[in-house]
């Protein structure tokens, strides 16, 4: 079974009578796009089944798990399983639930995820598990069979400009978020949190110039955008414009059919990154 939405209200209502019926599943599949707001709605029932007054990443009844990108990981490892698994061994603190949140649970490991079915397979009492993705076709199918699927959808642009509205952007800034984040809610909200707006606006004015200079001064902006490190930002933004853009945008299918090529495999460390920024400039 899988619910579809727009908004996360009617979502919520629904797990709030689960959870009065004492109802909930073991495992759910927060399903949809990156960004979209996701881990936040786990991270609110999580709050509204353990009768908490607001969410704190340090609560003894959660345990969290993400690949850690800061570090330059792609991946969830067994280590994370089993330190999941020694987690579970433990009574709730306070209860009622333990909390299992994954996010991008697609990158994990194939040992991880082996060693995660078994988890799933003998559920605890009281253990709720939320697995969050951007792409549940990569589950194993053992453990994508486990789980009951919510489909998250964007969100309107009505929706993320209200989100919007306490912060301290002028209104012309929290319209080019607006128009940029596409229905993501959580990418909005980063991207006024931290206060980046001017590196944004500079990245979409860099790609404005890429997309009428020569093949020279590409390969040129390519070199120094790798040399500053910066790419992957900018890469996102790109590709956000685009998107927003595409009905006036030039050879539009072929520039963002380059860019998610690029989004995708710049995120990944096996590839070299220098040439794949250097092949998409070339070829947009």
């Amino acid at each position: 079974m899988t619910w579809r939405t727009t908004g996360f209200t009617q979502q919520k209502k629904i797990f709030e009578n689960l959870i009065k019926q004492d109802s909930l599943s073991h495992a759910y599949i927060f399903q949809g796009s990156e960004q979209i707001g996701k881990k936040l709605f786990a991270q609110d029932i999580f709050v509204l089944a353990n009768g908490r007054k607001k969410f704190d990443a340090a609560d003894p009844d959660l345990f969290s798990i993400a690949p850690c990108v800061a570090e330059g990981e792609t991946k969830i490892y067994i280590e994370n399983i089993r330190d999941l698994k020694a987690f579970l061994s433990l009574c709730p603190y306070r209860g009622p639930y333990q909390f299992a949140i994954i996010d991008d649970v697609h990158r994990l490991t194939p040992e991880a995820s082996n060693a995660f079915l078994k988890l799933l397979e003998e559920p605890a009492d009281k253990v709720i598990f939320i697995l969050i993705t951007s792409q549940p076709q990569e589950l194993l199918q053992t453990i994508s069979s486990r789980g009951q699927h919510i489909s998250f959808l964007p969100h309107n642009d009505h929706v993320v400009s209200q989100a919007l509205t306490a912060s301290k952007l002028p209104k012309t800034d929290q319209d080019l978020v607006t128009s940029l984040a596409g229905g993501r809610i959580g990418w909005a909200m980063a991207a006024v949190e931290n206060k980046n707006m001017k590196y944004i606006k500079q990245a979409i004015s860099d790609f404005g110039t890429i997309l009428k200079s020569p093949l020279a001064e590409r390969m040129l902006f390519a070199k120094e955008l790798f040399e500053k490190q910066d790419y992957r930002g900018q890469v996102n933004y790109w590709l956000a414009w685009a998107y927003a853009n595409r009905s006036s945008l030039p050879n539009a299918h072929n520039v963002l059919s380059q860019l998610l090529m690029l989004h995708q495999y710049i995120n990944q460390p096996q590839y070299n990154h220098r040439v794949l920024l250097e092949n998409t400039l070339i070829n947009l």
